[in-house]
């Protein structure tokens, strides 16, 4: 595009400046030969002798030789030249008597005077078309290379600072090219320029939003395989215990498989909530009571006890699926026992799980602690600690984990959530679903 500007520009400006000097050219030569008219005009007046026609003087004045670039010739009344220059026409450049500037036969430019006296006469000065011509390629040319010259020189540096203005836009656009939102390491640099600064910006910020995106759609896939693993078992469980017991146990077996199959469901539908709304969970808030949820979570070969129950305002369903979570962490650590203490004030609910296992050691809390603040899914993060940090955060709270204590049996985790409500969330009073 600098190019073809360029190559206009250049154009216009040959024509330009060929219009230009063309025309002053013309003016200049013009003005020579008033000019020198006038002057041989002041010659004749004050030396009639050469006006004469029977002087003694020859036609053709004696000069010293040179290169004649004006001629000059005195006409008189009958049309004959009675004195010339040496390099001027034997013949009037005029037929008829013409005072001014006019051109004769397409060779001459002329300026014509009239020499008063008893006999007039005309005084013609005149330059030959073929000079005319020369003088004006000559004086174009100069000016056309000078000026082509001097644009050429600017073109270039123009064309250097444009290339070096557009630097930085072509650098983030390589930048942007080899971008991978999942991969901080990769993003764009910010750049000195306020103009690449603000775009680089706009494209980390974007990328920083799909990765969050990904990182969600991953969690929700390992997360969903987790949390739906306890009630499709137990289901798989039921019917397979309908199959060997009597006739009339069977009921029985189906009624439970029927519950486990609404607890699934449920399940499922807060797992599409909480991973599709992004920032707008659509939360359910209900009335909820600590010991009432605790009593829908089966988990075999753990003894739970609500030492401490507490009623709250929560998504039941949320809540319900990060305490499976965080009861199958305790029985993969070997746990038999699980103490859950309820409290409430007027800004947060918590609800702390302490655990007989094996517990967990200073460089797992530092490494457990980095991931949490990661917010990625694996990277050193159970699933279930993960989810019922997700399920904290989407009631506005946050998950803690206490640093452990050098005699501290098991494992500590506290589940804070907000008594504030989201205003988009969703409140009716009542049981637990």
């Amino acid at each position: 595009m600098t190019t073809a500007v360029a190559i206009g520009w250049l154009i216009v400006l040959g024509f330009t400046v060929t219009w230009a000097a063309r025309h002053e050219v013309d003016d200049l030569l013009d003005e020579a030969l008033r000019e020198a008219a006038e002057v041989m005009y002041g010659v004749l007046t004050t030396a009639p002798q050469l006006a004469e026609g029977g002087s003694s003087l020859p036609q053709v004045l004696p000069a010293p030789p040179h290169d004649e670039k004006f001629v000059w010739q005195l006409v008189d009344a009958r049309g004959r030249v009675i004195r010339r220059s040496h390099k001027a026409p034997v013949i009037p450049l005029s037929d008829v008597t013409r005072t001014g500037w006019f051109d004769h036969a397409g060779q001459w430019r002329v300026y014509g005077v009239s020499v008063g006296g008893d006999a007039p006469q005309m005084l013609y000065v005149a330059q030959v078309g073929a000079e005319r011509n020369e003088d004006r390629l000559e004086a174009i040319s100069t000016v056309l290379l000078a000026a082509l010259t001097v644009s050429l020189v600017w073109a270039a540096l123009l064309r250097q600072r444009v290339d070096r203005a557009l630097r930085p836009l072509v650098q983030l656009t390589r930048q942007i090219e080899t971008y991978d939102p999942l991969r901080p390491a990769t993003e764009p640099a910010a750049g000195h320029r306020e103009e690449t600064a603000a775009i680089s910006e706009a494209v980390r910020s974007l990328g920083r939003r799909l990765a969050h995106k990904v990182r969600l759609e991953q969690a929700f896939a390992a997360c969903a395989a987790h949390s739906l693993r306890t009630p499709l078992a137990g289901m798989d469980a039921q019917l397979a215990l309908a199959q060997r017991e009597p006739a009339d146990a069977v009921p029985q077996r189906l009624e439970r498989t029927r519950a486990a199959l609404t607890r699934l469901t449920r399940v499922v539908q807060s797992l599409l909530a909480l991973f599709r709304a992004g920032e707008d969970w659509g939360l359910e808030l209900r009335l909820c009571r600590l010991s009432e949820l605790v009593a829908e979570i089966p988990v075999e070969g753990l003894a739970v006890t609500v030492e401490a129950d507490v009623d709250f305002m929560a998504d039941p369903n949320l809540v319900t699926i990060a305490l499976v979570n965080l009861l199958d962490n305790a029985v993969r650590f070997n746990a038999r026992h699980v103490r859950l203490y309820g409290s409430i004030d007027l800004h947060n609910v918590c609800l702390r799980m302490q655990d007989d296992g094996t517990g967990m050691t200073e460089a797992r809390w530092q490494e457990v602690q980095k991931a949490l603040k990661a917010e990625e899914v694996g990277s050193g993060l159970g699933l279930g600690l993960r989810l019922a940090t997700l399920v904290a955060e989407a009631h506005g709270g946050q998950l803690r984990l206490p640093r452990p204590l050098p005699d501290q049996l098991g494992f500590l985790v506290e589940l804070w959530l907000s008594t504030h409500l989201p205003a988009n969330a969703g409140t009716e009073r009542g049981q637990p679903g």
